[in-house]
């Protein structure tokens, strides 16, 4: 979070000669001095002290509550994590930042590793401001059996409906068997800069086709698996 610190200030220096902007909407968003830190915002603390609701307890009937009371979207296939994340968004519209959102649920993040002491909750941290996630950085997992277990959760969530739930990627999880290092995941794009200079631009990015067949060998690593 430290290096995100100096390097968005770094950055803004460097490019504008300014550390404060106004953004189209209407926000003004100020990166502060060298060595003052962001703050910490944690996800499960404001789900609770906003909405009362508690990410890990609180029934899907509780958290379609909230949703309907502040006007916000109820679907037909909404599960908790869907729920969360709209209540989620619902307080982050008005969050002006720059704050680091901490303290991310590992069942709404199948990709990281979780905290030491912790397993609860995921090592990420996403950049905020202008009311927008501009960065997600996390320790990437690298445990296949872990990472198995939480992508067939996100697949089952995907047969039930949802669309933004991780698809079941067997061969990531055949490659992780033969090893990973240590490794962490950083990234922000071209909108950061595209709304710190007011622009608005749609961008597209491609992603390849994943196979539909497997072979032999990956169906007899994982015959419990239902592979399409």
């Amino acid at each position: 979070m430290e290096l995100t610190e100096r390097l968005i200030r770094h950055v803004a220096d460097s490019a504008w000669g300014t550390r404060q902007f106004t953004l189209a909407n209407g926000q003004t968003v100020d990166f502060g001095s060298d060595g003052q830190h962001f703050p910490r915002i944690s996800f499960v603390d404001v789900l609770r002290d906003e909405f009362g609701i508690d990410v890990f307890n609180s029934p899907i009937e509780d958290i379609s509550a909230k949703l309907k009371e502040h006007n916000l979207e109820v679907e037909k296939q909404d599960n908790r994590n869907r729920g969360l994340d709209k209540l989620w968004k619902k307080y982050r519209k008005s969050l002006v930042g720059p704050a680091f959102l901490i303290d991310i649920p590992t069942f709404m993040q199948p990709l990281a590793k979780v905290q030491v002491g912790r397993p609860e909750l995921t090592e990420q941290f996403n950049l905020v401001f202008g009311g927008s996630e501009m960065c997600k950085a996390f320790s990437e997992l690298n445990d296949p059996i872990d990472q198995l277990n939480r992508f067939t959760e996100q697949q089952a969530m995907r047969d039930a409906g949802d669309d933004e739930a991780q698809m079941l990627d067997i061969d990531y999880v055949e490659a992780l068997e033969y090893a990973m290092p240590p490794a962490c995941g950083f990234g922000w794009s071209e909108r950061v800069f595209w709304v710190l200079e007011g622009v608005t631009a749609r961008e597209g990015v491609p992603f390849p086709q994943l196979r539909s067949e497997y072979d032999d060998v990956t169906r007899g690593i994982y015959p419990h698996i239902n592979l399409k």
